[in-house]
């Protein structure tokens, strides 16, 4: 008897949701975002975290450029940055360094709010 492994098919982004508008679109843009990173990272596992580092703000830029572009939360989007860095790590984590948001501080605030009215929404990504 021959079992079969179901395949993990990527989730579709967040911007090509139907309802990512608004509000929403503020919740499916902090998926899309650590979505963004965490294959930027993969995709150049091999690479120094310096080019890691520099891929996943390509992929950042090109996310946020994407949510202006079709217009999902222009009061939120618009003229607005993330600017990825890494900072030393401390003794908890074994001076691992941490990646870092620099988010423009009108955006984070939407961002924190419209997590907060979805009861701290978090969506796991595989």
């Amino acid at each position: 008897m021959t079992e079969s492994i179901p395949s993990q098919t990527p989730q579709p982004w967040g911007f090509l949701h139907p309802e990512c508008h608004g509000q929403n679109a503020l919740l499916f843009f902090s998926w899309d975002l650590a979505r963004a990173i965490e294959e930027q990272f993969k995709l150049h596992a091999e690479s120094s975290l310096a080019t890691r580092l520099h891929e996943a703000q390509k992929a950042v830029d090109r996310l946020l450029k994407q949510y202006v572009q079709i217009q999902a939360n222009p009061q939120a989007f618009e003229g607005q940055s993330i600017h990825l860095r890494l900072d030393p790590g401390d003794e908890d984590n074994g001076g691992t360094p941490v990646l870092a948001l620099e988010t423009s501080e009108h955006l984070e605030s939407l961002i924190l709010q419209a997590q907060a009215q979805h009861g701290g929404a978090s969506r796991t990504i595989n």
